[in-house]
């Protein structure tokens, strides 16, 4: 059983639910507050209504104030909740946790201020919140409202009996068999009426429920994709599904990383081929991509998109891929499909092409015969192409639910450190996925929320601080926090704890001398003690 008013506030309240994530619904942000440092987590309620859990672990001098407060994108800051202050961790240096109410699903605004001796900050972090779960009661409680619910049907019984019986007889008179059978005769009435009601309101019961898990309750949504050839090419067409109109509209894309959609290809069963695309949209309801030269077999498919709202939404599908004919349009330099293949378009496209008939500039892919094997020294290496190594610097075991940077940095065949550069304004992207794809998340350097929705937030609170004369409150940059970039550097780290325990496959994406390379490594992560 499940509370009927929630499940009902639920189905009233929520819209179709959107998430950018698969089973990975915590929210990871490393930035800037003003002047201090810090690293944001929120933990969202499986269900809603429900409570957030927040950690805001500040780095450097001690801070004296902490404060979070949630706006949904429908209501503005202006007419959000106040800031609910955060206390500080016991046993903790700068480390801060407060609950936060959210009454609905939707895209929210999590401003989080800090102040120290150095002044006053704030961060925006979005927040995509949907429900995970159906509301549940413990087994306790089901007993107790059961007991409770016999107990008033009886009573409901033998009052109406009563009330037949007596409500015509004089005081201290004794009915009779008459008032006995008309008494028997309204119970049993009672009884068929209760027994309607009651089943009356289970037929509703399990409408409501059906409504909640089809259109609440979070689940990743589908899209059409499908592959056609043209000559030597072969084009990726992606559409929403019929039912998912509303939900999935395209004309409301917001650029995320300068692209519209981002596309992940895995193939099936091994997962030895991946790549990243990047569509072009076509119309409202239509992205295309050339596919680059993948091996032919299954894939599992998965697409990033962020709307105007704020809202990011993963959308998946599985899709197989033809055997490539003749030579591809695009270079492929000199490389395998045994090693990392990295190529760039060799024409620039036609500003009014029918089709799109080369890659993105930033597209990129892998593939290998098998996974990198774990070498003596224990120390995860990826090995890529031209020689160039990647290595993942944990030492320390991964576990469920243990918050974690995951570090990683790059060599050139001769050992020494290889130099980063921007990849689509980030020194490097990660994409998680467990083995049994119960989760799949995209992460960056500052966490793994979109950059567009925190763009978004921010100018929508710039104007309506603006309209409210007072600007002191805003970061006077205005822009998320750029990532240092030491023209040594060739490490790059990712803010993450991962949801469950298993076996989880990352591919990990950097720039170096132009070239997108991708690392790929097999890590165990331990259930939580």
């Amino acid at each position: 059983m499940k509370p009927l008013l929630i499940l009902a506030c639920c189905c009233v309240l929520l819209p179709l639910a959107a998430r950018g994530h698969v089973g990975s619904p915590n929210v990871f942000f490393e930035g800037k507050a003003g002047p201090y440092p810090l690293r944001v987590i929120i933990r969202p309620p499986a269900a809603l209504p429900g409570i957030a859990h927040v950690d805001v672990r500040v780095t450097g001098e001690a801070v004296t104030n902490v404060s979070v407060q949630a706006a949904l994108w429908e209501a503005g800051v202006e007419a959000a909740p106040v800031p609910v202050l955060a206390m500080a961790v016991a046993g903790e240096t700068n480390l801060f946790n407060t609950p936060l109410w959210l009454l609905r699903g939707g895209s929210y605004h999590v401003r989080v201020a800090v102040e120290g001796w150095r002044g006053h900050g704030t961060a925006v972090v979005p927040l995509n919140a949907a429900a995970s779960q159906r509301p549940a009661m413990s087994r306790s409680l089901v007993t107790t409202l059961v007991a409770l619910g016999i107990f008033l049907v009886a009573a409901i019984v033998w009052l109406a009996g009563a009330t037949a019986r007596d409500s015509t007889l004089e005081p201290g008179a004794t009915p009779t068999v008459r008032e006995h059978l008309r008494a028997r005769s309204v119970m049993l009435g009672v009884i068929v009426l209760l027994t309607g009601g009651t089943y009356a309101c289970g037929v509703r019961w399990q409408t409501m429920d059906r409504e909640f898990r089809n259109r609440v309750l979070y689940k990743p949504l589908p899209v059409v994709a499908t592959v056609r050839t043209n000559g030597t090419l072969r084009l990726l067409h992606l559409t929403p599904t019929p039912d998912n109109s509303g939900a999935a509209r395209w004309d409301t894309l917001v650029a995320d990383h300068g692209k519209l959609m981002h596309v992940f290809l895995l193939r099936d069963p091994d997962f030895n081929a991946f790549a990243h695309l990047h569509p072009v949209r076509r119309d409202a309801r239509t992205f295309e991509n050339v596919l680059p030269p993948l091996p032919a077999g299954s894939y599992r498919l998965y697409v990033e998109i962020t709307h105007e709202s704020g809202l990011s939404q993963t959308l998946t599908a599985n899709v197989s891929l033809p055997a490539t004919v003749g030579s591809a349009a695009q270079s492929m330099r000199s490389s395998n499909m045994l090693n990392e293949v990295f190529c760039l378009p060799v024409a620039a496209p036609a500003g009014n092409a029918p089709q799109p008939f080369t890659l993105d500039a930033d597209d990129s892919w892998h593939a290998s015969p098998a996974p990198n094997a774990r070498p003596s020294s224990g120390i995860p290496i990826s090995k890529m192409m031209d020689g160039h190594n990647m290595v993942f610097r944990n030492t320390s075991d991964l576990i469920e639910n243990r918050e974690t940077s995951l570090r990683f940095a790059l060599f050139t065949p001769e050992g020494q450190p290889a130099k980063l550069q921007p990849y689509m304004g980030m020194l490097g992207h990660a994409i998680v996925r467990r083995s049994d794809g119960e989760v799949f998340t995209h992460l960056h350097p500052i966490g793994n929320i979109s950059m567009a929705a925190q763009e978004l937030l921010l100018q929508r609170e710039v104007g309506e601080n603006r309209l409210a004369g007072d600007l002191s409150q805003i970061n006077s940059a205005m822009r998320l926090p750029a990532t240092p970039i030491d023209s040594a550097a060739n490490e790059v780290a990712f803010p993450y704890a991962f949801p469950r325990g298993g076996d989880y496959r990352l591919w990990v994406q950097v720039r170096t001398s132009g070239r997108v390379l991708t690392g790929v490594f097999d890590l165990p992560v331990k259930p939580a003690p």
